[in-house]
């Protein structure tokens, strides 16, 4: 069997260099992206690809694995290394022993290097003359050793068990560990231990226990140098999961028997049973796991590890084998692991980036609109108030001079102590330039704290508006110019915040609009300021203050600074409103340019991005299905479809039945995408009892004896029994065919929740188990609405129309269970009528956008019909919700199981078995809670709803009707 190992090797060769070229794919894929700049601001080659997953890829794919013998003394790894090559190359002798590696060559040859890098000069004997086992000087260490750059003696051997890159390396006694964990050797370790004739000594012990903490998650093969292991008395105190991690024969024969190699029986029993104790005790051995357990291989801290298990002896070469074959596969499967999380995770960034990308297109006009809409309402709201409000402002102006007034006349002098005079009251200087100045200073104060009552009155008037207003659209700004870099210029959000404080900038003069008024006003104000003979020089005391303020009050005119607010509030708000309006056409010419650009990166991760990631992810995810469980045997053809032929598998993987294997040869790269984003939904999704589950693939390179487009993927699925369509034709009754219907719809809810649109509803794609319960296959033209190009796709006849138009969201399903319902209804599986008239599918589709439906057959009852017309309604948004329709389908059920049929229920009797308020739930579905273009109407009492958005706020509602946000809010509704 070790003749084997070069096959091992070879096969191991095969997968590294696939993984290897996937990589480098998966770099240039992401490499690309990054370019692109389709997530700007973010490292996505550093957050796809993070350096310590890099770094434990590229450790196992540049290395190569080589077997590394340890063991307890130098003669049982000699005994080990010669049944692994198939000669004694080694001497079975003791001795300190150097490095040694065992590789292929033409010829034998042994030479000595440092670090496998650089010749040492050294006169070997078996360079000397002919060997067929080197000399125990030439393995003899000599000298001091570098521990950090060993010396590995290297050997040449002309032997078939060294092909194809086989390397075995012999370690020495103290210090290998630490050599291994510094990588200069560069290999990944296969490591076996080779046990002597005695048990583990202390210094064993603390070597076994550095490697256990050095490579935790690497198996290690015990195996006995000696002919053979035996419990003989013993085997009766053994669990079955110790004698089967054990791996003994179990020896029929009593006494004092000696092996082949001489050496008692009983004192190898009790040898085995204490090298058993010891290995347990360090944790290589689990003795309480089952015999099913041990065999199979599990994850080890996240990480696949094969089993370290103890081998009765160096001649059992199949369990050698199959433990090095096990080796090689956890280093492949580790590898395929770590490739695949990136491709998903990857993959779930890019389908989320491609649902805000779409909602951004979607709802940023609307945004935009909404946001000039109600500025627009809020400008002539604002000026509707000054206009209709003239007449109370002057009140409340006449109001506020003459509260004013009273104050002035019962304050105290110390309150007109002004501290912005730039006099004294002592001083006396040139008096009508003074009188002027402080009549001036005096008027402007009387007018400042007129001008902060008016406005926090006129503040007060409108702040219903900034109620109505303000809040809703002020966030809407701000969304929109988060992204959108400002220039100097006012933005919108400021525009706005100006409109609404145009009230607190109102500022009044005593001034009027007439000029011969103004000139007859500051005519009087300089006859007030001229000296006269017999008027003694006026003291600007405080008494004069408050004199000068009543006359300045007294003067004052309500209805002028009436007119002179509006006048100066309208020109602010309108100065502010041109201000929005040019702020907002700003940021629709920016948008303008940045949708178009997002809609071209949203394209090209729907079309290019994510299906060749979804296709390196379909490839490493079956590269690990293949090296963990082989190629499924394809039994008896079961089914043949367009692109593929499903055979029968008796069982693959672990499966707990029977398997499908769907083999589908994609004959083109956009089949290769789509059967690759096909295997990432369906086997992303959680498994649901709806669902039909995917076992998992493996690609068939050596189909049609090529790779790439020439390759069959093998997808391997639960086996039923039989499709709906061969159902319905064998003959269903009325109750199994209702309650097929009502898993199918549970199945497509399921998918609608995980944000999937199935787009393939037919009788073929819904199997059936033993007992008639249905599930959905056939994912292949599954897919996120986000991720929808608009193509046309599904069965002609079960093909909604605006499928045809190229948009289109999760309603299609809705509209294909209508024409599947027709079929389980009419329980035969003929065309209908109304299609088979038709010679071709443009005819038919066609006729199907003009409004023709299947006809109603004379058996269908007027629940069912009603049913049928409201899911295949034209009008998207009129369908019902899925959610609506599975209480019509119980009430169904629910009669079908009385025995009755529907046109022998009259309406009293209805009446009698349902509440009034549920008599008939098919003309429920008409009702605007349960259509998908009544999103936001109030919800039945009865269920808890989410919180009501108001409509002033934004309209939503025709926003998300198109929107690729669209089914996760009907999935929210109907959850």
């Amino acid at each position: 069997m070790v003749n084997k190992l070069p096959q091992e090797f070879r096969r191991y060769q095969r997968n590294r260099n696939q993984l290897r070229h996937i990589l480098r794919e998966t770099q240039r894929v992401l490499e690309v992206i990054c370019v692109e700049n389709i997530f700007p601001g973010e490292n996505i080659i550093g957050e796809l690809l993070p350096a310590w997953t890099l770094n434990k890829i590229t450790h196992i794919l540049e290395n190569s694995p080589a077997i590394v013998v340890f063991g307890q003394n130098s003669k049982a790894k000699a005994a080990l290394v010669n049944c692994l090559v198939g000669t004694d190359v080694l001497p079975l002798a003791t001795g300190s022993w150097r490095w040694i590696k065992l590789a292929h060559g033409q010829t034998n040859h042994v030479s000595l290097t440092l670090g496998l890098e650089y010749e040492v000069v050294e006169n070997f004997q078996a360079n000397e003359k002919p060997w067929s086992t080197l000399s125990v000087e030439d393995l003899t260490e000599s000298g001091c050793q570098d521990p950090s750059c060993p010396t590995v003696l290297e050997v040449k051997l002309d032997q078939p068990n060294l092909k194809d890159g086989v390397q075995i390396f012999v370690v020495p006694d103290v210090g290998a560990v630490k050599i291994l964990a510094k990588g200069t050797l560069s290999i990944l370790p296969i490591f076996l231990y080779a046990l002597g004739e005695e048990p583990l000594t202390e210094q064993n012990i603390q070597e076994l226990r550095e490697l256990k903490e050095t490579y935790p998650y690497n198996s290690v093969l015990f195996v006995s140098s000696l002919g053979r292991i035996t419990l003989d008395s013993l085997d009766a105190e053994l669990t079955e999961s110790e004698q089967h991690r054990l791996h003994v024969e179990s020896n029929d024969s009593s006494g004092h028997q000696k092996d082949e190699s001489g050496t008692h029986v009983d004192q190898i029993s009790s040898l085995g049973l204490t090298w058993l104790e010891q290995l347990t005790s360090l944790g290589f051995l689990r003795l309480q796991e089952s015999a099913e357990v041990d065999r199979a291989t599990w994850l080890v801290g996240g990480e696949y590890a094969n089993t370290s298990s103890l081998v009765a002896s160096c001649k059992k070469t199949e369990r050698i084998l199959f433990f090095i074959r096990g080796s090689l596969q956890s280093y492949l499967v580790n590898t395929c692991n770590y490739i695949n999380e990136v491709h998903t995770t990857s993959l779930r960034k890019f389908i989320l980036i491609a649902f805000d990308m779409a909602r951004e297109i979607q709802i940023t006009p609307r945004r935009i609109l909404y946001a000039q809409q109600k500025e627009t309402e809020l400008y002539a709201s604002l000026m509707k108030v000054v206009s209709d409000k003239q007449e109370e402002l002057t009140e409340m102006i006449q109001g506020i001079i003459q509260e004013m007034k009273d104050e002035v006349s019962e304050a105290s002098v110390e309150t007109f102590q002004y501290q912005s005079a730039p006099f004294s009251d002592t001083e006396r200087r040139e008096w009508s330039a003074t009188v002027r100045e402080a009549t001036i200073e005096v008027q402007r104060i009387v007018l400042s704290r007129l001008g902060e009552r008016v406005a926090k009155e006129l503040v007060n008037s409108i702040n219903c508006l900034r109620e109505t207003f303000f809040g809703t659209l002020e966030r809407c700004l701000l969304s929109l110019e988060k992204s959108c870099e400002h220039d100097s210029s006012l933005s919108a959000s400021d525009a706005l915040q100006q409109i609404l404080s145009a009230a607190y900038n109102v500022e009044l003069h005593n001034s009027s609009p007439s000029l011969i008024h103004s000139f007859l006003e500051r005519l009087r104000q300089l006859f007030k300021t001229m000296p006269l003979l017999w008027s003694p020089t006026p003291t600007l005391d405080a008494f004069w203050r408050r004199k000068v303020t009543i006359d300045i009050l007294n003067s004052l005119s309500a209805a002028r600074l009436a007119r002179s607010i509006s006048t100066q509030f309208r020109d602010k708000v309108k100065s502010s409103h041109d201000t929005f309006q040019t702020a907002l056409k700003s940021l629709e010419n920016h948008y303008s340019g940045k949708l178009e650009r997002t809609e071209e990166q949203r394209v090209a991760i729907r079309k290019y991005h994510a299906p060749r990631l979804a296709k390196l992810a379909l490839e490493s995810t079956s590269m690990c299905d293949m090296v963990r469980y082989g190629i499924p045997h394809q039994g008896k053809e079961i089914g043949r479809g367009q692109y593929g032929v499903v055979f029968a598998c008796d069982g693959w993987g672990g499966a707990p039945g029977p398997c499908a294997v769907k083999s589908v040869v994609p004959p083109d790269e956009k089949h290769w995408n789509d059967l690759a984003m096909e295997f990432y939904y369906t086997r992303s999704i959680p498994d649901h009892k709806r669902i039909v589950k995917l076992r998992g693939s493996v690609i068939d390179h050596s189909y049609g004896g090529g790779c790439g487009y020439g390759a069959a993927v093998l997808l391997i699925t639960d086996r039923m029994t039989r499709d709906l369509y061969c159902g319905i034709r064998a003959g269903l009754s009325w109750l199994e065919r209702i309650q097929i219907a009502i898993d199918v719809l549970e199945g497509i809810r399921f998918l609608h929740s995980q944000g999937l649109v199935h787009r393939d509803i037919k009788l073929k794609n819904v199997l059936l188990d033993m007992d008639n319960r249905a599930k959905l296959t056939d994912l292949g033209f599954c897919i996120t609405e986000a991720m929808m190009s608009g193509s046309v796709v599904g069965t002609p006849v079960h093909m909604a129309p605006e499928l045809l138009s190229g948009h289109y969201d999760s309603s299609v399903d809705v509209y294909a269970f209508g024409i599947l319902f027709w079929y389980i209804c009419a329980g035969h599986v003929r065309i209908p009528y109304a299609f088979e008239q038709f010679h071709n599918k443009e005819q038919l589709w066609s006729s199907v956008r003009k409004g023709i439906r299947p006809e109603r057959l004379s058996h269908f009852d007027d629940e069912c019909w009603r049913l049928m017309e409201q899911c295949w309604a034209g009008e998207p948004s009129r369908r019902p919700l899925l959610g609506a329709i599975l209480p019509v389908l119980k009430s169904i059920q629910q009669k079908a199981e009385r025995g009755k049929s529907f046109s022998e229920l009259n309406e009293s009797k209805l009446e009698d078995s349902f509440p009034s308020e549920s008599r008939d739930p098919a003309l429920a579905l008409s009702q605007p809670n349960n259509q998908r273009g009544r999103l936001f109407s109030p919800l039945p009492s009865k269920r808890k709803s989410l919180r009501p958005i108001k409509s002033s706020v934004f309209p939503m509602t025709n926003i998300f009707h198109t929107s690729a946000c669209s089914n996760f809010y009907i999935q929210m509704r109907e959850f």
